[in-house]
């Protein structure tokens, strides 16, 4: 019985061990596609090995793809509550989100250009058939920002108009405004990031003044 029970230890032990190895090499992965993420590089299986420093053939039985190991490097770099504690007012709020996606983004410009590029690439690999929330870097995560700043505007605004300057707004922050700013206009990130907040805010003023002038 006793040398039963020891061999049955020994057993989970040896299982509980290679589980943790098999923890260990995956985390490793996504470090090293972290890393890769923040320094401007593109991530694929290979590299992401090389820098874990395993062999590719291993990195493949965790990840079978290139999105889906950016899909869960994503979610280890996630970001902390961009909502959390907001003004009650409109004009605040905006402003608030507005401000804390840009100090993320601009504060970790490299890694953000290189999540936009796997996307823009992964766009252009599938078409209009893709899984729409493969590698989401873009679009919904923006837009449930905007919704959430605009809350209090529901009862103040007609709906057409609502969903409009949601829009609208969705276009003067985020990435694609960090590489407009930076790129096209040439500007420092100080004057990039108050370039959204007067942008934003105009756009606010004036869906206000346009509801109380009609």
């Amino acid at each position: 019985m006793e040398g039963s029970e020891g061999s049955t230890e020994g057993a989970r032990g040896a299982q509980d061990g290679r589980r943790n190895q098999k923890l260990r090499t995956r985390r490793a992965l996504l470090d090293a596609a972290a890393e890769l993420l923040r320094e401007g590089h593109p991530v694929t299986i290979a590299d992401a090995a090389e820098a874990a420093r395993v062999s590719t053939a291993t990195a493949y039985r965790y990840f079978s793809s290139p999105q889906e190991l950016l899909r869960e490097t994503r979610t280890l770099m996630r970001a902390p509550d961009l909502t959390a504690d907001l003004p009650a007012d409109p004009a605040g709020r905006v402003d608030a989100i507005v401000s804390r996606v840009a100090d993320m983004q601009l504060a970790n410009e490299p890694a953000w250009r290189a999540m936009l590029s796997a996307s823009l690439e992964r766009s252009l690999e599938q078409g209009d058939d893709g899984p729409e929330d493969e590698f989401p870097v873009r679009g919904r995560n923006r837009l449930d920002l905007t919704r959430t700043a605009l809350a209090p505007l529901a009862d103040t605004l007609p709906p057409a108009a609502l969903r409009r300057l949601t829009m609208a707004l969705t276009l003067v922050y985020g990435v694609e405004s960090l590489v407009s700013t930076r790129d096209v206009c040439e500007l420092e990130a100080t004057e990039a990031k108050e370039v959204m907040r007067w942008a934003a805010r105009s756009l606010l003023d004036s869906a206000l003044r346009e509801e109380t002038e009609g």
